[in-house]
This record gives C-alpha cells, structure tokens and sequence, in this order.
C-alpha cells in the first residue's frame, strides 16, 4: 500500500470559501465593546504609568483597538501629554483612552 501523505486531509480544505467564512465567523465572536473605566481607574492607572516611567519598568499593557484586546509588553519611554498617548520601547504608541489596565 502507498502511503498518501497529507491527501487524504485535503478534502477538508476542499472548499475555500468555507474557512474563509469560518473564520470570519470566529474573528466576528471575539470583538468586545470597549469598557468605561471609573474615574478612580483612570486615576490608578495614571499613577501606574507614571511609576513604570521612572522605574523603567517592564510592564504588560492591556489596551482597546478596533474592537479587539490587546496585551503588550514593553518599557515606557514616552509620555505625550500634548498628544495623549504612551511611546513603548517597541516602537508603539498606545493612546490614553485605549489602555484597560496595566500590571
């Protein structure tokens, strides 16, 4: 007998068109409507950046964009307070209103 290899899986992935939809389907389930933080959680998370800024920190950030939740990892080493963001030693730039939480 011939071995198949990975054929015989083929006709799983037969149709494009389902696991493009399959897909958005599941990209579709995990969005999330962006959570209002208290005025004490704004303020708690103010005083966290700070002290991660001096300290030099790494720290984790989970943040809001487009819908989804993000966490990253990284050193502050900016904070605009003209423009309202956070420069991470990454090269990113996460606005004030994005960030959920910071530990």
């Amino acid at each position: 007998m011939i071995d198949r290899g990975m054929v015989k899986w083929q006709p799983f992935n037969a149709v494009a068109s389902g696991n493009y939809m399959i897909n958005e389907v599941l990209k579709k389930k995990n969005k999330v409507v962006m959570p209002t933080l208290s005025e004490d959680q704004k303020e708690l998370l103010q005083e966290k950046i700070l002290r991660a800024y001096e300290l030099q920190e790494v720290i984790r950030i989970k943040y809001y964009k487009n819908e989804y939740i993000y966490i990253i990892e990284g050193k502050i080493i900016e904070i605009n307070k003209n423009n309202y963001y956070i420069g991470l030693d990454n090269d990113l730039k996460i606005f004030f209103r994005q960030i959920i939480d910071i530990y």
